[in-house]
């Protein structure tokens, strides 16, 4: 008997990379680090940025230029092209990166769910994409085989809105980005000028209205009490929805308080890590939260919030607010200035905290799921060169 046939879907996976983007790149690579019984296709939109996976014995890229484009072309892709092309590798399960899959695979699949944002959130979410998720995500979770997530937050947001799925609902929690393993790091002391840090697209979700707001307060209060308040640095593209955010920020940005950064290099944005003081991280919803980790690795001291996924990332290595309360994001910054031995020991733990968070977890508790999935342990398969 043949090794089974895993399609990987990366389609969402984009040059410009950000959170889910990065996670999927470190993800298959740590799938690929050790043979796990299977062969692997990898579909993608844009196969140049998966090239460390050409060559691994087992996997094979399978390039899908139909793909490109925005959501409406990815759906479409999806539901119609993607069916045919697994009967034709063939495929024996498909892992979707994403958390819909073809709702006429020709094989069991798994959905990946990092959030469920467009619901608990859905005003932070643009309406096409809020009516697609609503349309299709319920109907996509119903028919995969079984459900992943990113963390214990987002396994138990599926589990409460959809209590029939709760047995096949699998946390295969993340690990820290790889991007800074071989960078410099270490703790050190923040000068008076050392900026604040925020550190994603410039989107409501991300909460930064409320965030500048907090800001604007604290720089009041220091004023009058005579002390120095450092800027506040964003680094991130803009995303939708922007132009109330635009409103709150363009004074700031005049008189020099915030700079609005666009999207970074890894280069760049180590740069930034390397330069602040603490990040910030006030988000109303992630579904991991990896700036939370490469700021840990850098040395930072963390604010962010006391719910969901922010606050199981960062455990206690972390100052944790309330991110719907502007006095509790004004308090923690003001923490943050005022005691410097909050800060030292956040770092310490912080760089403790980083043990609890491996992609070789990662990658075990997913092939766990393949494996139950595919009723035998791959993993115990023989060995044997990459199919096609």
């Amino acid at each position: 008997m043949g090794r089974p046939l895993i399609a990987l879907d990366a389609l969402v996976l984009r040059p410009r990379l950000t959170g889910v983007s990065r996670a999927i790149l470190d993800w298959t690579a740590a799938l690929a680090e050790a043979d796990r019984g299977c062969d692997f296709a990898v579909l993608c939109a844009y196969p140049e940025l998966l090239g460390h996976l050409a060559e691994r014995p087992g996997w094979r890229l399978v390039p899908c230029p139909g793909a490109r484009g925005g959501i409406a072309r990815k759906a479409i892709f999806t539901q119609t092209a993607l069916p045919g092309l697994l009967r034709r590798l063939p495929a024996d399960l498909l892992h979707c990166f994403g958390f819909i899959v073809p709702l006429c695979a020709p094989c069991p699949t798994v959905a990946t769910v990092f959030d469920l944002g467009f619901r608990l959130f859905p005003s932070t979410i643009e309406r096409p994409r809020r009516l697609y998720y609503r349309c299709l995500v319920p109907r996509s979770l119903r028919s995969a085989a079984a459900i992943v997530c990113c963390s214990d937050a987002t396994a138990a947001d599926v589990k409460a809105w959809l209590p029939e799925l709760a047995a096949r609902v699998h946390v295969t929690p993340l690990g820290v980005p790889t991007w800074v393993n071989a960078r410099t790091r270490g703790l050190r002391e923040a000068g008076d000028a050392a900026p604040f840090l925020f550190v994603g697209t410039l989107e409501p979700r991300k909460n930064l209205e409320r965030l500048l707001r907090a800001y604007q307060a604290l720089r009041r209060q220091r004023r009058q009490e005579n002390l120095p308040c450092p800027p506040l640095v964003l680094v991130g593209g803009r995303g939708w929805q922007d132009g109330p955010l635009r409103r709150v920020l363009a004074p700031l940005v005049a008189e020099g308080s915030v700079v609005a950064m666009d999207y970074c290099s890894d280069d760049e944005l180590w740069r930034q890590y390397g330069l602040a003081r603490a990040l910030l991280a006030p988000s109303l919803m992630e579904g991991f939260g990896l700036p939370i980790l490469e700021a840990m690795a850098a040395g930072l001291p963390v604010m962010t919030g006391n719910r969901g996924a922010m606050a199981e990332v960062a455990g206690d290595a972390a100052l944790l607010v309330d991110p719907l309360d502007e006095e509790s994001l004004r308090h923690g910054m003001q923490r943050l200035l005022d005691e410097p031995a909050l800060g030292r020991e956040l770092a310490a733990r912080g760089r403790d905290n980083l043990r609890r968070w491996t992609w070789r977890r990662t990658a075990s508790t997913t092939c766990e799921v393949y494996r139950n999935l595919l009723g035998h342990s791959a993993e115990s398969s023989p060995a044997r060169g990459g199919k096609g």
